[in-house]
């Protein structure tokens, strides 16, 4: 049972993530059930826990909805991120392994070096964000940090997936992140800090002004 709970929970929440199951879509257990080829014992678990984690919306006599996107959220998601994330490279700083940065800088270079993106192409630029912030994160050590800022990451993912912001937003994204690698790069902690803080206040922005257009 609980690897099908594991399962049903994983799938639920990549739908969500990936903007298939859209925000405020009313959400059917029966139908879970059969797409995903479990019973409904383990989707009704698994759906409590989305709950809990601010995934989906449990309204009494009225249903199970996946949760909105709000200003609110992107606010409260970037208030944690501005605060934690420097502490979080500063603790990571001097374990982080300086090959797997060099191998990312090349791979977003190649990006930066194109005119436009493709859907693909996006796709996996969003991959390879997450797998330096991730880098950044599983180097600090704590898995209390790291539990919670996976939870917060795969929340700004879906916004991420959700949003319309303009190209030249991506661009902007990749430049700081190359940005905040040469820092680590170059040993320059108060330098990648900066790089970092920076990178945080404009995707803030940029999100914002998505959701408000």
């Amino acid at each position: 049972m609980k690897s099908l709970k594991t399962k049903a929970y994983r799938e639920i929440k990549e739908l969500i993530i990936s903007g298939k199951l859209e925000a405020n879509e009313r959400i059917d257990e029966e139908f879970l059930s059969k797409s995903l080829n479990v019973s409904r014992t383990p989707v009704r678990e698994a759906i409590n826990r989305l709950e809990q984690e601010g995934w989906i919306n449990i309204v009494p006599r009225k249903g199970m909805f996946v949760e909105n996107i709000s200003i609110k959220e992107i606010n409260d998601i970037f208030q944690v991120r501005s605060n934690l994330e420097p502490i979080i490279l500063e603790m990571a700083f001097y374990k982080i392994n300086r090959d797997e940065l060099i191998t990312l800088k090349k791979k977003f270079l190649d990006f930066s070096n194109k005119d436009s993106l493709t859907s693909e192409e996006k796709k996996k630029l969003d991959t390879l964000d997450n797998e330096l912030h991730l880098l950044i994160l599983k180097n600090c050590n704590n898995n209390f940090i790291i539990k919670m800022m996976e939870n917060v990451y795969e929340h700004n993912m879906r916004i991420r997936n959700t949003s319309s912001q303009p190209p030249i937003r991506r661009f902007d994204a990749i430049n700081e992140h190359i940005n905040i690698i040469q820092a680590i790069l170059d040993n320059n902690l108060e330098i990648s800090i900066e790089e970092l803080k920076n990178h945080n206040s404009k995707a803030k922005e940029g999100f914002f002004q998505s959701f408000i257009d």
